[in-house]
């Protein structure tokens, strides 16, 4: 107890059938403050440094047993050239600045189709993996038949190499489905955040195959680009091819005709048989010839230019464009301007003045090749309704003709018919062969719009598992056990530790912490309080006398009768009560001890006296009090030995001399102190309580069981006596500062100056 509060003798102490206790435990004993907990968790601190250091020891453990994995980075860059008709130059260069979400999502699921899986399992050779397919997995004999020279990052086995010649073609096609199936689900594409760039990870156990497998998945995504733009400009090309053949059928069917006709009209060359109108006749014959030549051959352009501008990145694969000086020279800025704006990304934001100049540059240049282009695809419909309406006004004149050619020859008018369609389908088969050979041509230069900007490199450290993820959760979980653990174990403590435990469990005042001797001479133990009086043994000591005065509150009422008893023997009681009388006696007091203690009385053997008179002689009439009464030289005290007679000694205790004893030496001294056996053993301390004005419990410290301790103050209070107050002894000084509470003892280790141990 903190001497600093004084004890209300008036106060009716808490009994352990009273409201403050709950099976043998006070009804706060499990509200605990910050402070409290705190200091239970520094109590504890060896449990939880030990849980702690176990979850890690488990956490490594552990992760050695998990096989590392690696994931390796490359990046893609989308080069967005599409380019809108028909806009006004701000919201033109607004619509291209504009990143579009749609494209890169369409991006990254061509890159997770199985359709390309497949074509990134045949081209890494993965079928054979075992990595990928089980078949190998465990097929050591097979792994090394075709393990790979050192250097190669994993063995390789083609798809339709000799392993699978002998299955059959289902079971093939199943197990490259499964190969795909698991490279896919490693596969990790994603678009970066406010860019046109796009992130390719592939996670493999082998550093370099994770970088070679996410190098080639960039390659033929690449090659795929490429290959689906000149599948676009071979769909064009076909269709000039099959339109070609067809006016080749054409042209040599009508030059047939042509020839067939003047055979059989016996026509020749160089006759003419029409005078000067037909041969005005077929001066408009030749010019509406022409004319709808030149309607066949722009239509046919114009054809083009609508085909190729249904694919908007091929527009410019064009005759006319690529004739035209001034697209070629603004395409060629272009280039510089991407190149230098390629340059300048790799060195600042996307929002640097230098960048934004560029982007702005080339939305300009862009702005002015469309509205070029759409200048000539309108001089081309120009041109196509100049040349049919020529055609019109050459059969107008044709017509306003035939009136006076009713007199040439129809086998002319056929002839010059034939002749004319026959010209007018070579014309055209010359025009579409042209286009041909430009598209053929355009075919070969085309690029992909898209290119690698960085390239995976073997990842030097693992993706999985995170050790430091790892190594942070098994020791907030191991803590955390740690804590649990501390509060289980500070729970199921069932002995005492200090004086708060004490007086909240009992309700009764704990007056003193008594610390531990070290071992020595049972003698020289009794005289320690004697040879060592500023030790912190000779203070709890002097602590506890005092305690016991002020409890009475006034002089008068002070006690002087003080019976000391425990629950089990050893607990110091014998070796208190001489301390105590001992310190009395030196303070001035006039102290007597009796040793009470009559089944097995040790007092006289601790301070090597005789007891050939003592308590027993006086009760049982063979001495007088006089006689018994016995000098302690180094103090001055009074001592009255006892002897064992355990068959009677309830008897002598508790008959009327006894009685009469108590009260004759109260009047003749300050202090009697009863040392008495231990009340759970036998029943003599509750008779020699009675004799008393105070009863001193002790306790054994972190011994003690708590229930034994109530169940021993019970048989006193069962009785009504209330009088008691408690007393720690045997206190391990080191270990009670080490758990933190802040009782005297803690100041006993914390200010060994104020002691001379």
């Amino acid at each position: 107890m903190n001497t600093d509060t004084p004890y209300n003798a008036h106060q009716p102490p808490q009994t352990r059938a009273g409201p403050g206790y709950r099976q043998g435990f006070p009804a706060n004993d499990l509200d605990m403050d910050m402070r409290g907990l705190l200091l239970m968790f520094w109590r504890r601190r060896m449990v939880i440094l030990a849980c702690l250091l176990l979850g890690l020891s488990l956490m490594a453990i552990a992760m050695s047993f998990m096989k590392s994995h690696y994931t390796a980075k490359a990046l893609i860059l989308i080069e967005n050239k599409t380019q809108q008709k028909g806009m006004e130059e701000f919201q033109s260069f607004m619509t291209y600045m504009r990143q579009d979400p749609s494209l890169i999502l369409g991006e990254i699921e061509i890159l997770r189709s199985r359709t390309i899986g497949r074509k990134f399992v045949e081209r890494l050779n993965l079928l054979s993996d075992p990595e990928f397919n089980p078949r190998f997995k465990y097929n050591d004999e097979l792994a090394s038949q075709n393990r790979e020279p050192a250097g190669q990052p994993f063995k390789k086995l083609s798809v339709y190499g000799s392993e699978l010649e002998n299955l059959p073609a289902d079971l093939v096609e199943k197990e490259i489905s499964d190969v795909v199936t698991n490279f896919l689900a490693r596969l990790n594409v994603r678009s970066i955040p406010g860019s046109m760039a796009i992130q390719v990870e592939y996670t493999s156990t082998d550093p370099n195959k994770a970088a070679l497998i996410a190098n080639t998945v960039a390659d033929v995504y690449i090659e795929q680009r490429l290959e689906n733009k000149f599948q676009a400009t071979k769909k064009i090309t076909d269709w000039l091819d099959q339109r070609l053949q067809n006016l080749r059928t054409q042209v040599q069917e009508s030059e047939s005709a042509v020839a067939k006709y003047k055979e059989k009209h016996n026509i020749t060359e160089g006759i003419r048989k029409s005078d000067i109108s037909t041969e005005q006749l077929s001066a408009l014959t030749g010019e509406m010839t022409r004319a709808k030549t030149k309607v066949a051959e722009t239509e046919a352009r114009l054809k083009e230019i609508q085909i190729l501008a249904e694919q908007p990145g091929l527009i410019e694969t064009t005759l006319e464009t690529a004739s035209s000086p001034l697209i070629q020279n603004l395409k060629s800025r272009q280039a510089m301007a991407e190149s230098s704006l390629s340059e300048l990304s790799t060195r600042y934001g996307p929002r640097h003045p230098k960048i934004l100049k560029v982007k702005s540059e080339l939305g300009e240049l862009k702005s002015q090749i469309e509205t070029e282009i759409s200048k000539i695809a309108k001089s081309i419909e120009n041109e196509v309704i100049f040349a049919k309406a020529r055609v019109t006004a050459l059969e107008n004149g044709l017509t306003d003709y035939a009136g006076q050619q009713h007199e040439n020859n129809e086998a002319m008018i056929e002839l010059r018919e034939l002749m004319r369609q026959a010209e007018s389908t070579r014309l055209i088969y010359d025009t579409f062969l042209k286009s041909y050979k430009k598209s053929d041509d355009q075919e070969k230069l085309q690029s992909p719009e898209a290119r690698i900007i960085s390239y995976a490199v073997p990842p030097r450290a693992p993706s999985y598992p995170n050790k430091m993820l790892l190594f942070t959760l098994g020791a907030a979980i191991s803590f955390f056990i740690g804590l649990i653990l501390s509060i289980l174990i500070e729970k199921l403590d069932n002995t005492f530790r200090n004086a708060n435990q004490i007086e909240q469990m009992l309700g009764y005042p704990c007056h003193a912490l008594i610390p531990m001797v070290e071992s020595m001479p049972q003698t020289a133990l009794m005289n320690y309080v004697i040879a060592k009086p500023a030790s912190a043994v000779a203070e709890a000591v002097r602590t506890l006398r005092i305690a016991t005065n002020l409890r009475s509150g006034t002089a008068a009422t002070k006690p002087r009768c003080l019976t000391i008893t425990s629950s089990f023997p050893n607990e110091g009681t014998t070796t208190l009560a001489i301390w105590l009388g001992r310190i009395a006696a030196k303070s001035g007091e006039k102290v007597i001890i009796i040793d009470a203690d009559l089944r097995r009385s040790n007092i006289h053997s601790a301070l090597k006296k005789s007891n050939d008179a003592g308590l027993v002689d006086y009760l049982t009439g063979q001495k007088t009090l006089n006689e018994i009464i016995q000098r302690d030289d180094p103090s001055g005290a009074h001592i009255i030995f006892g002897r064992a007679i355990p068959n009677s000694a309830m008897d002598l205790l508790s008959g009327d001399k006894m009685h009469k004893l108590i009260a004759s030496l109260k009047q003749a001294y300050d202090l009697v102190i009863i040392d008495s056996p231990a009340c759970l053993a036998v029943s003599d301390a509750r008779v020699l309580a009675g004799m008393s004005d105070q009863l001193l419990y002790v306790v054994g410290w972190d011994s003690t069981p708590r229930d034994v301790v109530a169940g021993g103050i019970k048989q006193f209070t069962d009785m009504n006596f209330t009088n008691i107050s408690l007393a720690l002894t045997n206190v391990d000084v080191k270990r009670h500062v080490r758990y933190g509470y802040g009782d005297s003892v803690y100041y006993y280790g914390r200010y060994k100056e104020y002691y001379a141990d």
